[in-house]
């Protein structure tokens, strides 16, 4: 399913061209959001970069218990980016008052377009519950999507794999995948992968790109090679970079328990990698407050 939501920011495209980066890649400070910013607030001349985002919400809720959604569109517009892959989406949601659709308020709110997947199971929460999937939002026109469901292991939960096609420029679409991984055994998540990795055999050369929560633990350090985990050396071997391995800055967490994991991930195709410019997870008092997870936000370059 998906809408047609407002304005489109302006159109570029993204070609199997290869983009050189002028005077290398720069560092950049950490983006921290800690305070609410007016919902159509954008400070960026960036025109050339594409930021792309992906955000697990908790399943609407916040770390007070809150359903918020003003606080995740300030969130999102803050970041500037153009398209989100949302994890733990409620779409529509039963309240003991009637139904109410988060996921549609929250793209008009951010004037953007939509599309969900869900993924076969209800889930309940205190005071809402609903269907459970992915999501994506898009300043691009969302021209065509499908949701595909993962195979399913005896006593897992449903998982589902949700394609949206963008339009960003007159060549060619870009594909966006959107997917969240059992919470539990990695041995799941390979099998689970498998599924992912089928349909987007058919795309390897156009681009696109795959984000949402894998829920296995990323390499970040000296050791980051040797302790690669099988899903991500998966991925690897199937012609995927980890868009914060290759080009990563600032801290990497986007699960803060007890200490900070990195389980969210943004991975990149050959076609698409010489275009990465830089990768991040945004950080702020906003931010912790709106889910458990932090967002995970990737640039690239685009003319």
């Amino acid at each position: 399913m998906n809408g047609q939501l407002g304005a489109r920011c302006a159109v570029f495209s993204l070609t199997r061209a290869v983009f050189p980066i002028a005077g290398g890649k720069a560092r950049r400070k950490q983006r921290v959001i800690d305070k609410p910013m007016p919902i159509g607030y954008n400070n960026s001349n960036e025109t050339t970069a594409m930021k792309v985002l992906t955000y697990n919400v908790h399943l609407w809720e916040g770390r007070d218990g809150r359903m918020d959604i003003e606080r995740l569109a300030t969130i999102i517009e803050h970041s500037e980016a153009d398209i989100v892959s949302l994890n733990e989406v409620l779409h529509p949601v039963q309240t003991h008052l009637g139904v109410s659709r988060p996921l549609a308020e929250l793209a008009n709110l951010l004037r953007m377009d939509w599309a969900f997947g869900e993924s076969n199971r209800i889930v309940q929460m205190s005071g809402w519950w609903g269907p459970v999937g992915n999501a994506v939002l898009s300043r691009f026109p969302v021209v065509d999507d499908a949701n595909h469901y993962l195979a399913r292991l005896p006593l897992t939960q449903g998982r589902n794999l949700l394609t949206a096609r963008l339009e960003i420029g007159a060549e060619r679409p870009l594909i966006i995948f959107s997917t969240h991984l059992d919470h539990a055994f990695e041995g799941t998540r390979l099998w689970q992968l498998r599924g992912v990795l089928d349909p987007l055999r058919a795309y390897r050369d156009d681009p696109h790109l795959l984000m949402g929560d894998f829920n296995t633990h990323g390499p970040t350090g000296a050791n980051s090679q040797r302790l690669t985990p099988p899903v991500v050396r998966m991925l690897r071997s199937s012609g995927y970079v980890d868009a914060y391995m290759a080009a990563g800055e600032g801290e990497a967490g986007t699960f803060p328990l007890f200490w900070p994991f990195r389980i969210d991930y943004i991975f990149v195709p050959q076609i698409m990698q010489p275009h990465l410019l830089s990768c991040q997870v945004l950080t702020g008092k906003l931010v912790e407050q709106a889910s458990d997870h932090r967002p995970l936000m990737a640039v690239f370059n685009g003319n």
